[in-house]
């Protein structure tokens, strides 16, 4: 990886877009090269960014090597840029595309031609601690774990897309370059699963469905 100047930002300082289509107007700024616009884009989408990529990837360090040099080739090519509406999903699905590229460059994957369930995706935090929050018994936390164990990668990554991201499901096949029934499936056949346990019928339904 390589690092060179970026403008300067602050990323434990996230923002929030109070306005429809601000964050397109950014955007566009952004790629006429306005520092002040491409730190906004930043500061609210670096904590939403790292907190998927260490998803992927436990090593922290190393997700925030590629989320900088994400930067700085986004900076770099932002006169080339395509005219971004959906700005968080276009940063997930590039993030996810250097996190697997950078970690297979560093043959941390078996793989090297295509995506599969090697990689890890972790998802069981946000729900145990929401279990917890509720307490839920601890043999409870332990079936659910058990249960968690069985998903696929894919599947846990499909969950959290769609329900910690609040994506549509088309996106989340974009992202995980999947087709759209596949990314249905997925997250249709994980949830199948976790309601097997009547203890997670009501997390679920109050956690999951909106």
């Amino acid at each position: 990886m390589h690092h060179s100047k970026v403008p300067s930002w602050q990323p434990d300082q996230a923002v929030t877009f109070s306005e429809q289509g601000q964050e397109y107007a950014l955007w566009q700024a952004f790629k006429q090269g306005d520092r002040d616009a491409f730190a906004t884009l930043l500061n609210h989408y670096y904590p939403i960014l790292l907190n998927y990529g260490v998803r992927f990837q436990s090593d922290r360090e190393f997700v925030k090597d590629c989320l900088q040099d994400l930067f700085i080739e986004l900076w770099n090519r932002r006169e080339n840029l395509d005219d971004v509406r959906l700005v968080k999903l276009y940063l997930l699905k590039s993030l996810r595309r250097k996190l697997l590229r950078e970690s297979q460059r560093l043959r941390w994957f078996r793989e090297a031609k295509e995506v599969t369930d090697d990689y890890s995706f972790e998802v069981q935090f946000a729900i145990e601690s929401y279990l917890i929050h509720n307490e839920i018994q601890h043999e409870d936390l332990k079936k659910l774990r058990s249960q968690l164990d069985k998903l696929s990668k894919r599947q846990r990554e499909a969950i959290y897309l769609r329900f910690f991201q609040e994506l549509e499901y088309d996106n989340i096949a974009d992202i995980m370059s999947i087709n759209y029934h596949s990314a249905v499936n997925l997250v249709y056949e994980a949830l199948k699963l976790l309601r097997k346990n009547w203890f997670l019928t009501l997390a679920l339904t109050t956690l999951f469905i909106s």
